[in-house]
């Protein structure tokens, strides 16, 4: 949901500034997907291809359709260009997003829906880096653990700051100043997600630094409230967030804190099970307004209020409609291989 309000913020500039508009909590994804998936499967009785099928069920449906959504409606129309953006390019650009490659360093760097590029930074994390840290050990003392978050977070922090690129992205030929900026997407997510790992070992042995986090849980997510005011009032730089990232999801493992209780409340457990929906939908659904009612300051009340109940309708729909039925598709037809097998 903040990175939705983050992709309003960019659409709209008015609404430029306001602190919980907070585009950098895809961080603390990679970072939660991390600790999940270490949390859910075991290196005892792990099955690579079972992982996988439940992944692709789980991300690629909905991927899909919002890509060529994005593609026919906003790329063709809008960017499509023989000159800035030729058939070639976006034929090549539709090859790898349709393999989810497009955030991985060998292509263009370009995504049609603009939430693309961290589903494929993840699509590395399922396919490479999680079986291999699967079989890993991770450090044995709780300090060391802790420097290795502290190194993984400041990587990824350096690594941004020098090296992103605002411009790779977009539907244009375009070529970055450095090799390394074409990294970021993918390596954000590498970092992340070797973070939530790592967290996870932390929980999981109930060291000095989870029971340090469950206990100072409030001043932890103080703190990251905090961070996201000083990083919108231009006192630190927002990206520096990531420092916080595996700490705020240690502090969440303790379901007796008033924030986990918030978060485990209805409407908010209800916004997380329809969160990938918000994720891949929200900005054809801002172009879309947009296009079709102009520039916010000309918006009555009434608008907002409709465009508001459109777009819960929408998140809700697709998740209910298309994410889930197309989800367990996909599930039941591994069910169905070891019974075509013995027949």
């Amino acid at each position: 949901m903040a990175v939705a309000f983050a992709h309003f913020q960019l659409f709209y500039p008015g609404y430029a500034n306001a602190p919980f508009m907070w585009g950098n909590a895809v961080d603390l994804f990679f970072v939660l997907s991390g600790f999940t998936l270490s949390y859910v499967y075991r290196r005892e009785d792990f099955q690579f291809s079972g992982f996988l099928t439940a992944r692709i069920a789980r991300i690629y449906p909905l991927y899909f359709l919002t890509t060529v959504i994005a593609g026919a409606a906003i790329i063709v129309p809008l960017q499509f260009n023989p000159t800035t953006y030729p058939l070639k390019e976006a034929l090549s650009d539709l090859t790898l997003q349709a393999l989810m490659l497009n955030a991985w360093p060998f292509g263009s760097d370009v995504h049609w829906n603009v939430t693309a590029w961290s589903i494929s930074s993840e699509w590395f994390c399922y396919l490479v880096l999680f079986p291999l840290l699967l079989y890993q050990k991770v450090a044995r003392s709780a300090a060391m653990r802790l420097l290795c978050i502290v190194v993984l977070s400041a990587t990824s922090y350096s690594i941004f700051v020098r090296y992103y690129d605002g411009d790779l992205g977009t539907a244009q030929i375009y070529h970055a100043k450095s090799e390394w900026s074409y990294w970021v997407p993918l390596l954000r997510g590498v970092f992340g997600f070797t973070a939530g790992w790592v967290v996870f070992a932390c929980y999981e042995r109930r060291d000095g630094l989870y029971t340090f986090c469950t206990r100072a849980s409030a001043l932890i997510w103080s703190t990251l409230i905090v961070g996201v005011v000083l990083a919108y009032r231009d006192l630190l730089n927002p990206q520096a967030l990531v420092f916080i990232h595996p700490f705020v999801v240690l502090a969440a493992t303790d379901q007796g804190s008033a924030t986990s209780r918030l978060l485990g409340s209805r409407p908010l457990h209800f916004l997380g099970v329809i969160s990938y929906s918000i994720y891949m939908t929200h900005y054809i659904l801002f172009v879309g307004y947009l296009a079709a009612y102009g520039v916010p300051s000309t918006w009555s009340a009434q608008t907002y209020v409709l465009l508001a109940c459109t777009t819960l309708a929408v998140f809700a729909g697709s998740y209910f409609f298309f994410e889930r039925p197309a989800r367990d598709v996909i599930r039941s037809l591994q069910h169905l291989r070891p019974a075509q097998t013995s027949a």
